[in-house]
């Protein structure tokens, strides 16, 4: 079921699941850091966009399928990649600006 909600928010958004992944991965990012007022520069976001992405992959990993337990790895590693590639370009630009600004991290 997790899995058909999935490929029927893609078809309706007309984007690729992949895409999904990268757009979902940006919108989370973006929630967690107006949610708990942190910087985008803060790990907190970043590792709430993480946890988000490891419990969908292992959803994704093991799923029921046909009345029987199933175990895929499938494209994990891919998806992962997909989702946490903005928020990390994001998080560690932020950082980097902060540091050349002479500036302490972000919280």
């Amino acid at each position: 079921m997790y899995n058909t909600i999935k490929t029927e928010l893609a078809l309706w958004l007309g984007i690729s699941k992949d895409a999904l992944h990268i757009h979902l991965g940006l919108a989370i990012f973006a929630i967690l850091i107006v949610l708990l007022r942190r910087s985008p520069g803060s790990l907190i976001p970043w590792l709430g966009v993480l946890a988000f992405e490891l419990i969908n992959e292992a959803m994704d990993i093991f799923h029921w399928h046909e009345g029987a337990f199933s175990f895929e790895v499938g494209d994990s590693f891919k998806d992962l990649v997909s989702t946490m590639f903005w928020p990390t370009v994001v998080m560690l630009g932020v950082r980097i600006a902060a540091v050349r600004a002479g500036r302490a991290r972000p919280a």
